[in-house]
């Protein structure tokens, strides 16, 4: 009996150092935000790139030195933030519902800014939101509707497709949604999952890269199913095809299998407002988390001297994928 329990023992200590089983360690990297969004990952900068909506600003942070600059955009809610490709340090940003190149080395105010398109004309209370850009470089977007505290007006909103082509008026993929977030594509390119945060769930369609069609769209993970509360936010994807998913109310990032709809870690963060994900990292090893401040009582603020923050994740065993950059032609002639 002695020879097996010591056996076992072995056993279980061999397994243990084999599959290196850790803990993530969480780290707040930024303090101060009010609705921090749209983390931005730069390698060849060692940078890492976010919005604060409200406070109309766009944050640089150079991950070896810890030193932040930052842009503020006086016309107005600033959120989105893209790379164009072939462009070192030429931006793609979302004002309220217009889009706009910036040069973050050459901005000297609004003045700075070149206006591309406007979206949702006839809803001036519309703003842009989320966004990532597909394997073609066209640019996927989505809006929100007016909004006051918690409250955002329903069915008010769309997603577009943006592309050097069509510019003038970008394609409408989807509508109507009300609160536009998370878009992520299957390593494969063969589906694109989305989400609308007033659904409280996540959706995919069948995906068609050469002509950015999309069809089929159907429910693949629901937070009430799954026993969450809050909803759904930002989203990014893995090396692994499993989706990351930021929690808004929920204070947490789970990680979920598209394959199956099966939720398969949750990671808590110490603040409830849980915005956008993105990896990031020399290695694309570090999960980059924001967060929000925005409309938390006095007594939560408290409890939550954190929230609004940028966070970074390591040690989570998973790694992702480098952004795709929005391909214009000329952008810095334009």
């Amino acid at each position: 009996m002695a020879s097996i329990k010591c056996f076992l023992i072995v056993a279980l200590l061999s397994f243990c150092v084999e599959s290196k089983v850790s803990t993530p360690l969480i780290k707040n990297i930024h303090q101060g935000g009010v609705l921090s969004e749209s983390p931005l990952w730069v390698n060849e900068e060692g940078a890492l790139y976010w919005a604060d909506i409200l406070s109309q600003k766009i944050f640089r942070l150079e991950i070896d030195t810890g030193n932040v600059t930052s842009k503020y955009i006086g016309y107005g809610p600033v959120s989105l933030i893209i790379r164009v490709k072939d462009y070192p340090k030429l931006l793609l940003i979302s004002v309220r519902s217009e889009l706009y190149f910036l040069n973050w080395d050459n901005f000297e105010g609004d003045k700075s800014l070149r206006l591309l398109t406007a979206v949702d004309l006839g809803h001036p209370d519309n703003r842009c939101n989320d966004g990532k850009v597909d394997a073609k470089g066209r640019l996927w977007f989505g809006t929100i509707g007016k909004e006051s505290g918690s409250w955002h007006e329903k069915d008010a909103a769309s997603v577009y497709m943006l592309t050097e082509n069509n510019f003038k008026n970008p394609e409408i993929k989807i509508r109507p949604v009300s609160i536009s977030n998370g878009i992520a594509w299957s390593s494969d390119n063969k589906y694109m999952m989305y989400i609308d945060s007033s659904a409280r769930a996540i959706s995919v369609y069948d995906f068609d890269l050469e002509t950015g069609k999309i069809e089929n769209g159907r429910t693949l993970f629901s937070f009430p199913a799954n026993n969450l509360t809050g909803s759904p936010d930002g989203m990014t994807i893995d090396r692994d095809d499993n989706l990351w998913v930021a929690c808004f109310n929920d204070g947490k990032v789970i990680k979920v299998d598209p394959r199956a709809g099966k939720l398969l870690e949750q990671h808590r963060l110490p603040a409830t407002k849980i915005t956008s994900v993105m990896w990031g990292g020399y290695d694309y090893s570090t999960l980059y988390v924001t967060s929000a401040s925005k409309d938390l009582t006095g007594s939560e603020l408290a409890q939550q001297p954190e929230a609004g923050s940028v966070f970074a994740i390591t040690g989570t065993g998973s790694s992702g994928y480098p952004m795709n950059e929005f391909i214009f032609k000329d952008a810095d002639k334009y």
